[in-house]
């Protein structure tokens, strides 16, 4: 049967991690300005989560360094000091605190979520929103400009990405085994909006079900219902269900995994 959370639930949502890597041997005397936004003729490399797991100490350091500025009592930032959004989600959430997680061999932003209650499907995608901002005009603006210094160069990480399909994933849907996960990708997964519904979780999965038959998918439809049915949670429940149905939490199609690698050494500077 599915088990409710207790108070002071703790969830954790993962974001893609993309960062810049500048050699020290990069020529600096080539920064350029071009459309008010100066650029440099490098041997810069960009670099994704897969090949920032490497990194993992340096950037969490630095995280830290970031959440230390202006905190109380030593606390890390707390993204919910700025939240003005819907009272209800600011009651819920007692904190938002922001570091990296490793999954699968991949590196991830991750923000850590204290609740003192269940949030309902229609306040996720608004704390969701929030954060986003936060990660492209608030605390990740101010921490993509953090040189970090690794092994023969710096790093310029980026918690957020203009133009690629950012999402919000729950940690659990992508520590689960990968046989469990698995869905299959032949068959394109139906779309179904959490916002709206009144945040049952049966009420969730029973739509989702329904959606899945009608889309010819009879196994997939049982084998969540059973998934579901034995998950520990809340948010777990919802991040099943995601990966059979195309939701506002689910994890984007993309390209196999590439193994990650140190970037080679660059050239010699000009």
């Amino acid at each position: 049967m599915l088990v409710e959370q207790e108070e002071n639930m703790q969830i954790e949502l993962l974001t893609p991690l993309t960062a810049e890597f500048i050699p020290d041997e990069s020529d600096w005397d080539g920064l350029e300005e071009e459309d008010g936004v100066w650029s440099q003729d490098s041997d810069s490399q960009s670099l994704d989560g897969a090949d920032l797991v490497q990194y993992k100490e340096a950037i969490q350091d630095m995280v830290d360094k970031e959440n230390s500025f202006g905190s109380e009592d030593g606390k890390p930032c707390n993204l919910m000091q700025y939240f003005d959004g819907s009272p209800a989600i600011k009651e819920k959430v007692e904190s938002a605190v922001v570091s990296v997680k490793e999954v699968d061999h991949v590196l991830y932003g991750c923000v850590t979520l204290q609740l003192k209650d269940h949030l309902q499907s229609n306040e996720m995608p608004e704390l969701c929103e929030y954060i986003t901002g936060q990660y492209s005009d608030g605390w990740g603006e101010g921490f993509e400009q953090r040189d970090i210094p690794v092994e023969d160069g710096n790093l310029n990480v980026h918690f957020w990405q203009c133009g690629r399909d950012f999402r919000f994933l729950a940690a659990s849907e992508i520590q689960a085994p990968a046989e469990e996960r698995k869905v299959e990708e032949t068959v394109r997964r139906p779309r179904m909006k959490l916002l709206g519904h009144d945040g049952n979780i049966f009420s969730i999965m029973g739509d989702a079900r329904r959606l899945l038959v009608g889309n010819g998918q009879g196994r997939e439809a049982d084998e969540m219902f059973q998934r579901v049915q034995s998950c520990g949670n809340y948010y777990q429940a919802l991040g099943i269900i995601s990966e059979y149905v195309e939701t506002e939490l689910s994890v984007p199609r993309s390209e196999k995994e590439k193994p990650h690698k140190k970037p080679e050494k660059g050239g010699t500077s000009r």
